[in-house]
């Protein structure tokens, strides 16, 4: 039993790809382990202890059946592996596309991926990360499957449908594969390995690829929505997709490089000062303009005039692939797990060093990319540690509340529960000041901190799911507008905030607890 698929293994697989795929399974799962094997929720994971993920609405309607492989339970062990599979058969893809062949070229650019932020905050979200992880595989499938060298129309397809279903997992993962086209195409152009007319053509066919593609996971999507009777959400501007001004696509223009220029010099650099994950972002650039001018000099493509012109048109094009749905609405909002696509511009430059740099030069590189990749894991590691905090910060109240409820049910008689009031400002480490739009600081972290809390207990959702989820609480809520009248009333108004002592009270048959005088 077995002994084909060994024999396949030992003499089929090249060794290259046995490299990749070995190193970046265990680079990430040792970056990441911290967050496969505690239980560290963050806001959404309250609501996905058990989910089908079936977000029809969002545009992802294939993203259901993405996460279906690992169950719809929220297990990060489970998901966890199974993502650092998927993310590492993703370098297995990018090394046969670019023919990688030096072990510590492939290591690197399996490190890089998985220890890249977008890794770690799609991992925030980890009851479907192992789905997201199958949407960037598929991006990369959907450019190898389409490259210079394929001539077979069947292949071509293929690769679109690839495209069409990771855009239907998670959007995101479009820009991934356009750029990693664009770098490859950057990596062909600079060895010359094909003529005007060939690479023109294969211009065009990328063109009729992802057109077709994305038209096709439009009218699926609206198709889907049509069977089910649901129409389409305002999350991330998805319910104004098909919409395209003039005004949109300058204002696109101008976001998109907004969130490139943030995303490299930290999201409140200008504020708050440098980080050394903004100084090693600034570091970078310097690498990758040096390596790409020490690139065009001795690739010789300065010689091919109609060449250089299609390089200018690669790196122009690259922000605009990258922030591709900054052009579609303009809700979308950008954070670090939909930037996942830059991490290819740290592979190029990896690449480009390995090509065409001297031995320091490419050590050099090599040092620097490696640093990065540690001061990554460092803040992946942060990350996870106040996630920690935040849910042992959680449990503790939840278990504070409950002894409260359980003291007043042995005085009262209610069967509902009333949470009222806000306090997502107070829980945040880094968030918007809702009193002067400017961004403030309580804890200054990193990149990833503003998406990390105090504790989950911050408004009603997320206090009595948790508590029904953690402690069985088996009261029923009332609803929105029920808990905003509440908040109004004198007597409500009067109430401390918890966890004042005065802060829970029964009026009539409810339940009031008061988190903050703000309402939701």
């Amino acid at each position: 039993m077995g002994e084909g698929l060994l024999q396949f293994y030992q003499t089929k697989v090249r060794k290259e790809y046995k490299i990749a795929f070995i190193s970046t399974f265990f680079i990430t799962l040792m970056v990441h382990l911290y967050k496969f094997t505690n239980t560290l929720p963050n806001h959404d994971s309250i609501y996905n202890y058990y989910s089908d993920q079936d977000v029809l609405g969002s545009g992802r309607w294939a993203l259901s059946l993405a996460c279906g492989i690992s169950s719809y339970f929220d297990l990060p062990w489970i998901n966890g592996l199974l993502s650092c599979v998927f993310i590492a058969l993703t370098v297995v893809v990018i090394v046969a596309l670019f023919r990688m062949e030096n072990p510590v070229l492939i290591a690197l650019t399996g490190a890089l991926l998985a220890a890249a932020p977008a890794t770690t905050e799609t991992f925030f979200f980890l009851f479907t990360a192992d789905g997201y992880m199958i949407a960037m595989l598929l991006a990369a499938l959907g450019v190898y499957y389409s490259r210079m060298e394929e001539c077979r129309i069947s292949r071509w397809i293929f690769g679109g449908v690839c495209i069409c279903v990771s855009c239907g997992i998670y959007q995101a993962y479009v820009s991934f594969a356009l750029l990693l086209a664009v770098c490859y195409f950057i990596d062909d152009l600079l060895q010359n390995n094909h003529d005007r007319r060939t690479c023109l053509g294969w211009v065009l066919r990328q063109a009729v690829i992802y057109i077709m593609s994305l038209a096709a996971y439009y009218v699926i999507w609206k198709l889907c929505m049509h069977w089910r009777g649901t129409a389409a959400n305002d999350y991330q501007g998805i319910s104004e997709v098909g919409k395209i001004s003039a005004g949109l696509l300058r204002n696109g223009l101008v976001s998109a490089v907004k969130t490139t220029i943030l995303y490299f010099l930290q999201w409140d650099v200008l504020d708050h000062g440098f980080t050394l994950y903004s100084v090693l972002s600034i570091v970078f650039i310097g690498f990758m303009v040096t390596g790409l001018t020490v690139s065009v000099v001795r690739s010789g493509i300065f010689r091919r005039r109609w060449a250089v012109l299609l390089l200018i048109l690669c790196l122009a094009a690259m922000i605009p692939f990258v922030c591709i749905w900054h052009f579609v609405s303009d809700s979308v909002g950008y954070r670090a797990m939909m930037l996942q696509s830059l991490t290819l511009l740290f592979v190029l430059t990896a690449l480009l060093y390995e090509r065409y740099a001297g031995v320091f030069a490419k050590n050099a590189a090599a040092v620097f990319l490696a640093l990065t990749v540690f001061n990554n894991a460092l803040m992946a590691n942060i990350s996870y540690f106040f996630m920690n905090l935040c849910y042992e910060r959680t449990y503790a109240e939840g278990v504070e509340l409950m002894a409260e409820i359980h003291d007043l049910q042995d005085e009262y008689e209610f069967e509902k529960i009333a949470v009222v009031g806000s306090r997502i400002y107070e829980v945040q480490y880094e968030g918007i000041n809702p009193e002067t739009g400017k961004m403030q600081v309580t804890g200054k972290i990193h990149i990833l901190s503003s998406l990390l809390e105090k504790t989950l207990l911050y408004d009603s959702e997320h206090t009595i799911n948790f508590l029904r989820a953690t402690f069985g609480l088996d009261l029923d809520s009332v609803n929105r507008t029920q808990r905003n009248e509440l908040l109004q009333t004198e007597y409500v108004k009067a109430m401390g905030c918890w966890p004042e002592g005065d802060s829970l009270a029964v009026i009539d048959d409810v339940l009031v607890l008061k988190l903050s005088d703000r309402a939701e």
